[in-house]
């Protein structure tokens, strides 16, 4: 939330008296706890203060002051207005003490969201009421010389802006001091053994061999590997997603890793005018959780437990592209696209910040991506490939007929497979 200067008045009549605000952001409230819901919106616009009030009709208002604005006992000029009419819709245009102009409606207690707006000229100010009462000819104007004396003179706990101190801001400063120190007591320690053992770990920078070797190492172990047993039993738990469920049909799943595990979703269209979400739910197969996300179309969600392996507990193939190449061309009959990039070097190893240094393995990886029917990938022997997948998704096309490289469920599975050269 960001108030421009000239939106914003602060007034003062005396020193130690009250201040009014004008020129806050105002919004609607419906419900039984108004104070909290502006409280709620004031913290997403990023305020510093927030009010709320009406009595039929309720609204809040919130404004975000700097650090050299006046603090203390502030009150919105709006609201203080609003309260002095509490019946109907009304609206005035009152001259400030710097020359602008104030533009302020509210209606039954509760300010307008654009009932309370700061012009720079009164023409300014009358037009823009102009522009409200044809939005609500039910306005009717206030010209009162003595309003704002009056404002001033009824102000209450019912206008004033409530700060939006957090929790821990709202403690005294020796609770906040003492609690820092004991943090800084227990934590201190083990924030040093840390520091040590890191700066232990970072290999010289006159070593390249031990500097490259580091950043590989570390780049190894945060890669996450799916062994052949992880794409049987993600394929295997497609085939229990049924096809249709009590007027739903199924239109799509997808399945991308999270950590060591798959998180999947079978997407489901509704197929008929009598069914219902209610019966979907309860047709799904143990194990299945359904999801509401339209009208018209309901979701299926399951996790599967994958194998907790990354790059660096594995051992890496060192063979010829032949080899791998032949591999993919055996099975390619069985689908209808196989897609293998060229190889390229990761970008731990190219990183100039990295020295290169020759007797180490040289890594490449090559992207992969294959698809097909859903009962060629029981053929796809990647047993001594090591890969990495990023998506696994199946797609119903009724219309597609049967093949062997064809089918009504079509499936895609995308990945990186890695060895060295």
């Amino acid at each position: 939330m960001k108030q421009a200067p000239d939106q914003t008045c602060i007034l003062r009549r005396e020193e130690s008296g009250p201040t009014l605000v004008f020129g806050l952001t105002w919004f609607a409230l419906v419900g039984s706890h108004v104070a909290a819901m502006a409280r709620a919106r004031a913290r997403q616009l990023k305020a510093t203060h927030y009010v709320a009030g009406g009595l039929r009709a309720a609204a809040g208002g919130c404004i975000r002051l700097g650090r050299g604005m006046p603090r203390g006992d502030l009150h919105a000029a709006a609201q203080a207005y609003a309260q002095l009419h509490a019946e109907g819709s009304v609206c005035s245009v009152l001259a400030l003490p710097d020359g602008r102009h104030w533009l302020v409606a509210a209606q039954d207690g509760a300010v307008m969201s654009r009932g309370d707006h700061l012009y720079p000229s009164r023409e300014a100010a009358e037009q823009a009421l102009r522009a409200l009462q044809t939005q609500r000819p039910a306005l009717r104007l206030i010209e009162d010389g003595t309003l704002l004396d009056l404002i001033l003179r009824s102000l209450d706990a019912g206008s004033r802006l409530l700060p939006m101190n957090t929790r821990w801001g709202s403690l005294p400063w020796p609770v906040r001091a003492s609690v820092l120190g004991a943090a800084l007591f227990l934590l201190a320690p083990q924030a040093w053994e840390r520091w040590r053992i890191f700066r232990a770990s970072v290999p010289s920078a006159s070593d390249p061999t031990a500097a490259r070797q580091a950043a590989i190492d570390a780049w190894r172990d945060s890669v996450r590997i799916h062994t052949p047993a992880d794409l049987k039993r993600l394929t295997e738990s497609m085939h229990r997603i049924p096809l249709a469920l009590r007027g739903w049909s199924l239109q799509r799943i997808s399945c991308v890793p999270q950590g060591q595990d798959w998180q999947c979703a079978a997407h489901y269209a509704r197929a008929q005018s009598q069914a219902t979400f209610e019966a979907f739910a309860a047709a799904a197969p143990q194990g299945l959780n359904p999801g509401f996300e339209a009208l018209d179309h309901s979701v299926l969600r399951w996790r599967l437990q994958g194998a907790s392996t990354t790059l660096a507990k594995v051992t890496l193939p060192r063979r010829a592209p032949q080899a791998f190449l032949g591999n993919l061309q055996r099975i390619y009959p069985a689908f209808s696209e196989v897609r293998l990039g060229l190889p390229v070097e990761p970008a731990v190893t190219a990183n100039r910040t990295v020295p290169n240094a020759g007797n180490l393995p040289g890594l490449r990886t090559r992207a992969l991506s294959v698809s097909g029917p859903l009962r060629s990938f029981g053929v796809l022997a990647l047993h001594s490939t090591v890969a990495s997948w990023s998506s696994f998704t199946l797609r119903i096309d009724a219309g597609r007929p049967s093949a062997l490289a064809a089918s009504v469920l079509l499936a895609q599975l995308q990945g990186t497979v890695y060895e060295l050269h």
